[in-house]
């Protein structure tokens, strides 16, 4: 016998709204849980360090994902963003998809362009993977490899 946990029940999509300027989404207090650069700009115009493309795992999760820096200040800058609604959605940044050494970068309230800054205790040459995670349920939504 078994249990089967869903992060949300209905097919509810985040609806994609206009494009926000960079950093409007502020980052919220985060915590470690266990112990090449590319040429593309970003939609604020900064050069983008690394980046990747969402794919969906166990719920619908597209767009791109930024990584880019200012002043020695990152930021992840998120273009057409889009994923089924939850409950409780995080955004991590991990070493993989299955958590290893993972760190919350922000609660996800946005959908379409949007930017979080990332917390200075996140090392993105380890932490390649961006994940929208559903905390509430354990429920990997969708992520993007930064490349």
């Amino acid at each position: 016998m078994g249990l089967l946990a869903a992060c949300s029940t209905t097919e509810e999509t985040v609806a994609v709204e206009p494009a926000m300027p960079p950093a409007t989404m502020p980052g919220s207090t985060t915590t470690t849980m266990s112990g090449s650069s590319s040429t593309t700009t970003s939609t604020s115009g900064q050069p983008a360090l690394l980046e990747g493309m969402f794919v969906s795992n166990v719920h619908t999760t597209s767009g791109t994902v930024k990584l880019v820096e200012t002043a020695g200040k990152r930021t992840l800058v998120f273009t057409n963003f889009r994923t089924d609604g939850g409950p409780d959605l995080r955004i991590y940044l991990a070493e993989n998809t299955g958590l290893r050494n993972f760190i919350e970068v922000s609660k996800l309230d946005n959908s379409g362009n949007f930017s979080v800054d990332l917390p200075a205790a996140a090392d993105p040459s380890r932490q390649r993977y961006v994940l929208i995670w559903c905390k509430a349920f354990s429920v990997l939504f969708g992520n993007a490899e930064l490349k």
